[in-house]
């Protein structure tokens, strides 16, 4: 549900300026209110399920979404909608570190559990895939409102049955140790700085003292929390969970990758509406074959990673995926739809199908019981905070490279999406060797990660 709302926004977005009249800046805030409220929040929110309960949070983020899903059908102006978007973004944050966080508690053998977290990325997967084409055909039929209620009657069936369904293996606490508020926030606003500051690369160059400002804004608290979580006797988050090579490791991995997959999403998205000529219901067509081949080779790679280990399959997933994000650059402008994005983004997406299970295995590896919500808010903060970075990023480098460019309209867009996208597939492939790094399945069983 979470991943099929960004998706239907990103669809709907300039239905919904012409409904409401909405000026740029008010457009970009319905997005940017979500995106702050989610990385800023995920990371605490992990804890939280930890210490409050993972049932108990995980309904309130299906409470809060449902809440905001509504609000939003009804806004009548920017405010509005911009509210609603932001109770997305906290609920978001809520229910994905809490839904992994169960997972990750249900299940002690390491196979299961990694067979239930390639399932678990696979629903993200299929969330996003028909968002994009459900909520082409919604927005054009029925307007944009109904992209947003459609959430509510599924809000609904999931609670009444994560009610029923979850009592019974939630793992309460018979004491609950004091929140950190200190710790909580700074990294509250050292994360919301970030990401605030990586959005604002929009419009303001990476010079600026808009950027600069906050950028040193979020050194400053993310500096203040290491030191504070250093000498508390309850941290939000013990930092010994560190030292376990696998958990460091296949988070810096995932941040890396992150950036580089979230901005080819964009600037595909951009490439298939915006140079090939694709309306919005067309667009999120062409992209079904690839989403569904994703859906299946995610729930399939748990066998992969039984048989070798993650690292292997992720290595593989990348090299794959930077593979077929090249091949999308080297398509001319003027090219038919099975040369110019079914073949590509087919072997794209096997390559994506393979990567996202094995970011999340290796970023949770050897997680215990009781810090599961917390690596896993961990592994969903590394995973936000790389998209956003990565999106500011490589939009910079499609904008100066169309800039220099020459040509038709169309031409010149190309030009820029092409060295987008060959940045994005070089950092890809950076990254698949500096996966290396991550422990094997035998070295992980020699390495003990701290309570």
């Amino acid at each position: 549900m979470v991943q099929f709302d960004n998706a239907v926004v990103s669809i709907t977005l300039p239905t919904i300026q012409r409904s409401l009249g909405l000026e740029v800046s008010g457009l970009q805030w319905v997005v940017n209110s979500y995106n702050l409220a989610f990385a800023g929040l995920l990371l605490l929110s992990g804890r939280l399920t930890d210490l409050f309960g993972r049932r108990e949070v995980f309904l309130a983020g299906l409470w809060l979404f449902t809440f905001g899903s509504v609000l939003g059908g009804f806004a009548q102006n920017d405010w509005q909608l911009i509210t609603a978007r932001a109770a997305h973004g906290v609920s978001g944050a809520i229910l994905l570190p809490a839904s992994l966080g169960l997972i990750i508690a249900a299940y002690r053998d390491k196979h299961q559990r990694n067979r239930a977290i390639s399932i678990w990325g696979a629903a993200s997967i299929i969330g996003g895939v028909t968002g994009a084409v459900l909520g082409g055909v919604l927005t054009e039929h029925l307007g944009w409102r109904s992209t947003l209620f459609i959430c509510l009657p599924v809000g609904c069936v999931l609670l009444v049955f994560g009610t029923r369904r979850l009592a019974r293996r939630a793992a309460q606490r018979t004491e609950t140790p004091p929140l950190d508020l200190p710790g909580a926030l700074c990294i509250v606003t050292g994360v919301t700085s970030a990401v605030y500051a990586t959005i604002g690369l929009q419009d303001h160059a990476w010079g600026s003292a808009h950027t600069l400002v906050s950028f040193s804004v979020a050194l400053f608290f993310l500096a203040a929390f290491v030191l504070i979580e250093s000498r508390t006797e309850e941290p939000l988050v013990p930092l010994n969970i560190f030292r376990s090579r696998s958990i460091s490791m296949g988070n810096l991995v995932s941040l890396i990758a992150s950036t580089a997959m979230s901005a080819q999403v964009l600037i595909v998205v951009l490439y298939i509406q915006n140079v090939l000529g694709y309306s919005p219901q067309k667009a999120g067509l062409a992209e079904l074959p690839g989403g569904l081949t994703t859906f299946v080779v995610a729930i399939l790679t748990a066998r992969f990673v039984k048989r070798t280990g993650a690292r292997l399959p992720l290595m593989v997933g990348l090299l794959t995926y930077a593979a077929g994000v090249v091949w999308i650059a080297r398509v001319p402008v003027h090219s038919d739809y099975f040369s110019a994005v079914f073949w590509p983004m087919e072997l794209l997406c096997l390559g994506m199908g393979l990567t996202l299970p094995c970011l999340t295995i290796t970023a949770t590896a050897g997680a215990p019981r009781e810090s599961a919500g917390l690596i896993s808010g961990v592994a969903t903060t590394m995973r936000q905070v790389g998209s956003s970075m990565g999106v500011a990023i490589f939009v910079t480098i499609v904008a100066t490279a169309s800039e220099n460019a020459t040509g038709t309209p169309e031409a010149v867009l190309a030009t820029g999406y092409r060295s987008g996208l060959l940045a994005a597939a070089g950092v890809t492939v950076a990254t698949a060797f500096l996966a290396i790094a991550i422990p094997s399945d035998r070295q992980q069983k020699l390495e003990t990660v701290p309570q």
